[in-house]
C-alpha cells in the first residue's frame, strides 16, 4: 500500500500543477530527489552530508544501516571519486527517471535529446539504476518513505506557504521573455542541508519541467524545515530556479566567451574551486544566474539590497558581477529593442570578453584591504597607559560611515576616518598594567570593508601596557 500511495503521488503532483501570479508550478517532496539524496549521503559524499533536520537524518542512519555497503553505495561512490558524478548530477539523475519503483527513463538516456547530465555518458546511468533498483527492492525503500510521510507532510505545507507568498515564479518568463511550455517545481533537499541544485527536464511533449531544489537548512525549535523569513532560503530558490533559465543560453552562446570563461577562471580559480565550480564554463554559468539573482533582488526589495547582493557575490570572487548586473538592467530598459533575453546575449559576450581582458585591473580593484600600519606595535607587552588614541592605516580608502554607530569597545571611545578614508584613528583609555585585544570592526561585528565594499579579514590589535610607574623614595 505504501509503495502505491508513493507511486500515485509521485504521478499525481506531474500531472496536476498548480498557478501562481500565472506560472504553472507544483512544491512537493519529491522521492527521487529523497532515493538519490541517501545514496549518496550513505556513500559519503560530502555535499550530501550536511542536513540539518536531525529526526529524519538519525531515521536515514538507523533504517539503512544494515545496508550501508550495498552495490548501489559502492558504485555510487565510485562514480563520484573517479566520473564526477557529485553535486547536481544526482539531482539531474532523479529528475530524469520516472519514479522510484521502476526508476525508468522518462526519455532513453541515448536520446540525444535526453539532456542528462555528462557526468553520466549514458552507460553509466544504466548500470547505476539497476544497482538502484536492487537498492530500492534490497532496503524496501519505498517503506521508508511511508514511515516518514507525517514529516513530508509539514515539509510540503510550510514550503508551499512560503512560495505562495514570497516568491514570483512569474518573474522568470517575465525577465527572460520565454513563454514556452514551462512548469517550475520546488523540491526541498531534506537530506542536502546547505547545498541546492537547479536542474531541468524536457519531456517529449515538449514542455520543460524547471525544478529548484534548495537544501533544507533552517529548522524550528523541534528540528523540523522551517522556510518563512529567511532571506537566505528565498535567494537560494530564486537562484537555483534561474539556473534552468540561463544555463541554456550560456550553452547556445558558448562559442562567442569559451574563451574569456577560461581567462576568468585562470585568475580566480583557488576561490573557485573552494566553492565546486571547476572550469570556465561552470563560472560563466554562476555568473549569469548570480547576476540575474541580483536583478531579482533588485526588483523586490530595491537598490539597496541589490547593493549587498553585489558586494556579497564580489567577495566570493565574482569580481564582474557588478557590470553584468548593470548591463541586465539596461536589457530590462530596452525591451522594446530586446524582446528575450537571448536577444541580448551577444552583449552579455562582449561583457566577458572585456572583463577577461582586464581581469587583472579588477583584481587589484577589488582585492582585500590591508592594515599597513597601527601607532603601537601590535602584541607589545609595554604599551603607554596614558596613551589616549590608536591610528590604524590602510592601503586603500574604507568605507567611512557605517550602517550602526562608530567603532567602539568596552575600553575605546568614539573612532573617525580622516577625509581620504585610509586613516581610522580609535579612542582609547588604558589602564596600567592590562591586557587589551580587540577586532577592528563596527560595533556588534560587522566587518570594515573598502570603498569598493570588499570586508577586511579579521584583524585583531593584542596588547599590555606597562605597570604604573613606581615612585623613588627619598
Amino acid at each position: 500500500m505504501r509503495r502505491t500511495r508513493f507511486v500515485a503521488v509521485l504521478l499525481l503532483i506531474l500531472c496536476l500543477p498548480s498557478k501562481l501570479f500565472g506560472q504553472v508550478y507544483r512544491v512537493e517532496v519529491d522521492p527521487r530527489v529523497e532515493l538519490l539524496s541517501i545514496v549518496f549521503r550513505l556513500a559519503g559524499i560530502n555535499e550530501y552530508s550536511q542536513g540539518d533536520v536531525p529526526s529524519y537524518l538519525e531515521a536515514i542512519d538507523r533504517y539503512f544501516a544494515p545496508y550501508r555497503n550495498h552495490p548501489a553505495i559502492q558504485l555510487a561512490r565510485e562514480l563520484a571519486q573517479t566520473d564526477g558524478v557529485r553535486f547536481g548530477a544526482p539531482m539531474d539523475l532523479a529528475v530524469h527517471v520516472k519514479d522510484v519503483h521502476s526508476l525508468a527513463e522518462r526519455i532513453p538516456f541515448d536520446n540525444p535529446d535526453a539532456g542528462l547530465a555528462e557526468q553520466w555518458h549514458g552507460a553509466k546511468a544504466r548500470r547505476f539504476l539497476e544497482a538502484l533498483r536492487s537498492f530500492v527492492a534490497d532496503t524496501k525503500f519505498e517503506d521508508f518513505l511511508g514511515s516518514q510521510q507525517p514529516l513530508y507532510d509539514l515539509t510540503n505545507e510550510r514550503l508551499r506557504r512560503f512560495v505562495e507568498a514570497d516568491l514570483d515564479l512569474g518573474w522568470y518568463a517575465q525577465f527572460t521573455g520565454v513563454h514556452a511550455p514551462v512548469r517550475l517545481v520546488v523540491v526541498p533537499g531534506l537530506v542536502n542541508g546547505g547545498p541546492s541544485y537547479g536542474v531541468h527536464f524536457t519531456g517529449s511533449d515538449g514542455i520543460t519541467e524547471m525544478y529548484a531544489i534548495p537544501g533544507v537548512f533552517q529548522v524550528d525549535a523541534q528540528g523540523l524545515p522551517l522556510f518563512s523569513g529567511s532571506l537566505d532560503v528565498l535567494e537560494t530558490t530564486v537562484h537555483e530556479f534561474a539556473h534552468s533559465y540561463f544555463n541554456p543560453l550560456v550553452d547556445k552562446h558558448y562559442s562567442e566567451m569559451a574563451t574569456a570563461g577560461d581567462e576568468l577562471y585562470s585568475h580566480v580559480r583557488s576561490a573557485m574551486s573552494r566553492q565546486a565550480y571547476g572550469d570556465g564554463k561552470s563560472l560563466l554559468y554562476e555568473s549569469m544566474v548570480r547576476a540575474a539573482t541580483i536583478r531579482y533582488v533588485f526588483d523586490h526589495q530595491g537598490t539597496d539590497a541589490a547593493r549587498r547582493a553585489i558586494e556579497s557575490e564580489r567577495n566570493k570572487s565574482f569580481l564582474w558581477i557588478g557590470d553584468l548586473s548593470d548591463l541586465l538592467g539596461t536589457y530590462e530598459k530596452q525591451r522594446d529593442k530586446y524582446p528575450t533575453l537571448e536577444s541580448f546575449m551577444p552583449s552579455v559576450a562582449r561583457l566577458f570578453n572585456d572583463e577577461a581582458s582586464r581581469i587583472a585591473e579588477l583584481q587589484r580593484k577589488y582585492e582585500e584591504p590591508k592594515v599597513v600600519s597601527i601607532s603601537i606595535d601590535n602584541h607589545s607587552q609595554d604599551v603607554d597607559p596614558t596613551l589616549t588614541q590608536i591610528v590604524i592605516k590602510f592601503d586603500r580608502p574604507m568605507r567611512t560611515a557605517p550602517d550602526k554607530e562608530w567603532f567602539s569597545d568596552p575600553r575605546s571611545s568614539r573612532a573617525r576616518f580622516d577625509s581620504t578614508g585610509t586613516v581610522l584613528t580609535v579612542g582609547v583609555s588604558l589602564d596600567p598594567g592590562r591586557r587589551y585585544q580587540f577586532r577592528v570592526s563596527w560595533p556588534g561585528g560587522p566587518e570594515l570593508v573598502s570603498a569598493e565594499g570588499v570586508p577586511l579579514q579579521d584583524y585583531r590589535i593584542e596588547f599590555r601596557t606597562r605597570e604604573k610607574d613606581v615612585e623613588s623614595p627619598r
